[in-house]
């Protein structure tokens, strides 16, 4: 029997994935003033986003300072769409096999990915973002602190969707501390609201 989240996977890398990125167009230049703030005070020169789409946050972040900027998404469509900007190195990737080597990045971030991993496999993906960050990840997502469990939402196609509290399973499962999280949303460029966490590892190489 194929697994359900094989199935999901191959939606995302085939036609759902493609209408996704079609469906969602954020402009780079309105992120700048965030990523901006976020990088300001951290000393970073390797950045990876796990789940680019088409590389916004990147473009974005490469008006920000002289960073080393990578990017990787499961939809081959999304990632030649990002090959469209030279400057920064985008490949076909999944969550739960980052190709890079352990330590390989100063920072590591997600922006509205987690949300659509299966619970009982957001841990082997967490694992795999950290395992390949030296030192801070960020993580942008639908954040919620009261909720116990994690809740499955209705979604197009079935594909799965989970509110919850990310902030937690990150805290109970690995040695990181929080060093700031807030809010942000459409006056910061994004489409929707969402609440965004910088960790920093503890246990530093």
């Amino acid at each position: 029997m194929v697994k359900q989240e094989n199935l999901n996977q191959n939606k995302w890398a085939g036609d759902f994935g493609i209408r996704y990125t079609q469906r969602n167009k954020i402009l780079p230049y309105n992120l700048i003033p965030f990523f901006k703030k976020i990088t300001s005070n951290l000393e970073l020169q390797t950045i990876l986003e796990v789940g680019c789409n088409r590389g916004h946050n990147l473009i974005a972040l490469s008006y920000c300072g002289q960073f080393n900027l990578f990017g990787i998404d499961i939809s081959p469509y999304s990632i030649a769409l990002a090959r469209e900007n030279k400057e920064i190195s985008f490949s076909v990737g999944n969550v739960f096999d980052i190709m890079y080597k352990d330590n390989y990045f100063d920072l590591v971030f997600t922006s509205g990915l987690l949300i659509h991993i299966n619970p009982e496999k957001l841990i082997s993906a967490l694992s795999e973002i950290i395992r390949v960050s030296k030192r801070y990840f960020l993580m942008l997502e639908y954040q919620d602190d009261a909720l116990k469990k994690f809740k499955k939402i209705n979604y197009r196609d079935n594909v799965g969707l989970w509110k919850g509290n990310f902030k937690k399973a990150v805290l109970d499962n690995f040695d990181v501390k929080i060093l700031f999280e807030n809010k942000t949303g459409p006056s910061d460029g994004f489409g929707d609201k969402r609440k965004y966490i910088l960790f920093e590892k503890l246990s530093l190489v």
